[in-house]
């Protein structure tokens, strides 16, 4: 454990998927919690204590976080309004809660709306870390190392609050940043929310069609480096775009624009069209790290 990492004594995490599953094994590997007690309404938790990933199952989520000093929600987004209902009872005077949900303006009203006084120490976060695996078997303690993670403090964060989670996601390995919330919704529709959607649309295009079978045997690298996102989970998915829907139908309505000059070009045989739209993606997408 680095000098400046925050040490918990006892940590919650509600929902141990992959996200959460990585949270509580990187707490682990670096020796940043005593002890670490999950709660999923499946059998996750359960399978999660079993891979050594947490100390203990909880039957409620106020159990879990009872005596926690830090509460981590990694549940789906659909699930969280509840969740924040149910622990806010429960919660210490000095517990911290963070979350993982990829979108915010909906967590943190639901957050404002629940917890109460201990709204001030909840910090809203997005580690922008995944994969097309789910469940605490996907877990991977190196998961948050060299990514990064946004948070979205509100006027009524307590600094003390943000510094702490901050210096805990550091500590995971993360570069932290900071945004308002609603540029957090809106950046991510564009960067993954709605390419999520397209990448499941191309595939079930391809899916519906009378060459599905073929294509899955002979298809290039190409189609698979395009649609690796559409073996994600689907309802996982459904709930992001849902709740982040204006931002995501913005950014629809900026693709439907240049998807039908790239239409409109082939179709007339218009090669410098082409070439203008695929060397404006191509230069743009040669700068990404």
């Amino acid at each position: 454990m680095s000098d400046d990492a925050p040490a918990f004594a006892r940590v919650a995490v509600l929902g141990i998927g992959l996200v959460g599953g990585s949270f509580a094994a990187a707490l682990r590997a670096r020796e940043m919690a005593a002890r670490i007690v999950g709660f999923s309404p499946g059998g996750d938790a359960e399978r999660a204590r079993s891979l050594g990933l947490i100390d203990a199952v909880a039957t409620s989520p106020a159990r879990a976080v009872d005596g926690a000093d830090l509460v981590v929600l990694a549940a789906p987004i659909p699930a969280l309004p509840g969740l924040f209902g149910e622990i806010a009872p429960d919660l210490g005077s000095e517990t911290l809660v963070t979350d993982c949900a990829s979108t915010k303006k909906s967590t943190i009203a639901a957050a404002r709306s629940a917890l109460g006084a201990a709204y001030p120490r909840f910090v809203a976060g997005h580690p922008i870390a995944g994969g097309e695996r789910r469940g605490p078997d996907a877990s991977r303690a190196d998961l948050f190392e060299g990514g990064t993670v946004i948070l979205c403090p509100q006027p009524q964060t307590s600094p003390q609050a943000c510094d702490t989670i901050t210096r805990t996601w550091r500590a995971l390995g993360s570069t932290v940043v900071r945004l308002e919330a609603h540029e957090h919704d809106a950046l991510y529709a564009e960067v993954s929310h709605w390419p999520h959607a397209l990448g499941f649309a191309l595939c079930a295009a391809i899916a519906s069609g009378e060459r599905a079978e073929t294509a899955l045997r002979l298809a290039g690298a190409g189609l698979r480096d395009t649609t690796r996102i559409a073996a994600s989970p689907a309802a996982l998915w459904a709930d992001i775009v849902l709740d982040n829907r204006e931002a995501v139908l913005e950014c629809a309505r900026a693709f439907e624009h240049h998807a039908r000059a790239v239409t409109d070009a082939i179709r007339e045989g218009d090669r410098a069209a082409l070439l203008e739209c695929f060397e404006l993606a191509g230069n743009w997408r040669r700068r990404m790290p």
